[in-house]
């Protein structure tokens, strides 16, 4: 038998490993992987669901055809929502972010391509698109993006009765895509945005390779879910099936790795400023130059060349983004500026 003393030290040391023990167990995952869904890109030149649960997840990164560059149904592909949330068996973790993959690369491996401070939408840099997708209650239209006083602001509003995407089916609200019409492969993505409040609501800044149907899928992805404003979804999605060769005639479906974060601010009230920054090493997202969210663990196959996005949307998704109220149909987001580096190790 121990004396006493012994015995109340080992009780003190039994006691503080446990609780070490059970605050482990309580972190949050850098990553949770989510499930790819079959909502494949319906609609008028298609889309990517990204950004729903795990059944809308999967689906088009850009209907239409390989070319970027859209129209309703047409020739251009229709890259999409961005983002994706996970099935509820694999949710993503709302947490502070992380950051494991090393230190940041140096300022001097990026190269400013251009800045645009939305005195005009110019058709040289960006592209209206025209499309929807079966979780998307919007049907993205051209009207949706306008330039007021110096900025971009995309908006959902009601759509007229009888609007339909390009497989008929109905759809209830306006929304806006509006994509770079050139691609970077490495870089970084910086934009000053007041994004959009409202149940059922997403807006993001996204990364995504956008042919369609998919071969193969990248995607890099920052989303303000509007009815929670301050938990923001930051996401990687990539395929992580057997290869597959063009052309295709159904899209592969990505593995997604969601991470939702609370960033102690409501982003719908002010500009801040959000950035992608895509490496070889790694994905890093920032919100007002504060690293929120590292992404490392399938870098290797985030390879190809992505087009960037500017995006509101109504989701199907009440468990995800909130159920449709009567302030889905007035939200907007607000984008004030955005630049595009190329990274060049």
């Amino acid at each position: 038998m121990m004396s006493s003393t012994r015995y109340t030290l080992a009780s003190l040391l039994f006691t503080a490993l446990t609780a070490l023990a059970c605050d482990d167990a309580s972190l949050p995952p850098g990553s949770a992987p989510g499930a790819g869904g079959d909502g494949i890109g319906a609609g008028a030149g298609g889309s990517s669901s990204a950004g729903m649960d795990g059944s809308e997840a999967g689906a088009g990164a850009a209907a239409g055809a390989s070319s970027v560059g859209a129209g309703a149904g047409g020739a251009g592909g229709g890259a999409g929502g961005a983002g994706g949330a996970p099935s509820d068996a694999t949710a993503a973790t709302t947490g502070n972010g992380g950051s494991a993959g090393g230190p940041p690369a140096p300022e001097e491996a990026f190269t400013l391509l251009f800045r645009d401070d939305f005195d005009r939408l110019d058709a040289a840099r960006w592209q209206l698109m025209t499309h929807s997708w079966t979780e998307n209650l919007a049907l993205f239209s051209q009207s949706a993006a306008t330039i007021e006083r110096g900025q971009l602001v995309i908006r959902l509003t009601p759509a007229p009765a009888g609007t339909v995407d390009s497989s008929g089916a109905a759809k209830s609200f306006l929304g806006a895509e509006v994509r770079s019409v050139d691609t970077l492969t490495y870089g970084r993505v910086r934009a000053r945005v007041k994004l959009a409040r409202g149940s059922a609501v997403v807006s993001s800044l996204v990364t995504i390779y956008t042919p369609w149907p998919a071969d193969n899928w990248n995607e890099l992805d920052i989303e303000c879910l509007g009815a929670k404003p301050n938990d923001v979804q930051f996401n990687a999605m990539v395929y992580t099936g057997a290869p597959v060769r063009p052309p295709v005639t159904q899209s592969v479906t990505p593995t997604q790795h969601p991470q939702k974060v609370d960033l102690g601010f409501d982003p719908s009230e002010d500009f801040h400023t959000y950035q992608i920054e895509w490496t070889p090493s790694g994905a890093r997202f920032s919100v007002d130059d504060a690293l929120r969210h590292e992404w490392t663990e399938r870098i290797d196959l985030m390879v190809l060349p992505q087009n960037v996005l500017m995006t509101i949307w109504a989701s199907s998704s009440a468990a995800w983004a909130g159920a449709v109220t009567g302030e889905t149909s007035t939200a907007s987001a607000t984008y004030d500026w955005i630049e595009l580096y190329r990274y060049t190790p």
